[in-house]
């Protein structure tokens, strides 16, 4: 079993934790302990310490690649964050492949992982209530020590606890965006890198009802471009739950 702090005392202190700066630090104090190099956590209002909701908010990981997947719009094809809600339990990112049919795009983003030479790392996704869930990465780096089930356990309890303590905190953020059937198609095609003309032409409607829709979803969204609405919409899960619900 990984040496670290205990999981008992880690979530005795989260419940005690009235802070997001302290439950980060928290949280990040047990996954390095344990081994863990880097972690990212994705919600639809993801907070770091004294900064605005962001939607990512990460540690640890390469600033090179920080900027290259969220300038890239790399969210947009990565795969593994929807594997996690549908899997509903930890996997390596390295398994991403061998746990889905990937697209080209999909085996594109694997590629530049490998090339970003993190090493492998863990995908979770953790619940809260009214469907605020998350999604957790745990990297490796250089670590390669072996994880057993139970070390994997208590990594996904001690992600889960702080979610949900997270949840506690921000219990006044505890909405989410409502968006029609066709506003939910019209950010589909947004996160799929498509232009506002290009998305008239897929549904079937003029450019200018894109145009407004695509505004009035900026604002339920709480987002000022495109960028943040795919990153909002994906990273919360949101797309991939209202998807399953419209289809």
């Amino acid at each position: 079993m990984m040496q670290g702090i205990p999981l008992q005392e880690f979530i005795a202190h989260c419940k005690d934790i009235e802070r997001l700066r302290d439950l980060w630090c928290a949280a990040l104090d047990f996954f390095h302990s344990r081994g863990i190099a880097m972690v990212s956590y994705h919600s639809d209002d993801a907070e770091a310490p004294g900064a605005a909701p962001l939607a990512i908010v990460e540690d640890g990981f390469p600033r090179d690649w920080v900027s290259k997947y969220i300038d890239g719009n790399l969210s947009r094809i990565d795969p593994i964050p929807e594997l996690a809600a549908k899997l509903n339990r930890p996997f390596r990112w390295s398994e991403a492949g061998e746990l889905a049919a990937l697209t080209e795009d999909q085996k594109h983003y694997m590629q530049l992982l490998a090339a970003a030479k993190l090493g492998d790392g863990l995908a979770m996704q953790v619940y809260g209530p009214n469907m605020r869930n998350a999604y957790i990465e745990l990297g490796f780096g250089a670590n390669t020590a072996e994880l057993s089930a139970q070390d994997i356990s208590e990594l996904r309890c001690a992600a889960q606890m702080a979610h949900l303590r997270y949840c506690e905190i921000t219990a006044d953020r505890q909405h989410r965006a409502e968006l029609s059937p066709i506003e939910l198609e019209v950010l589909r095609w947004i996160a799929e890198g498509k232009s506002n003309s290009v998305i008239a032409d897929i549904l079937g409607i003029s450019r200018h009802t894109v145009d407004t829709m695509t505004r009035r979803m900026f604002e339920k969204l709480e987002v000022h471009d495109r960028t943040s609405a795919a990153v909002r919409g994906l990273g919360s899960g949101l797309l991939h739950y209202r998807h399953q619900q419209a289809g």
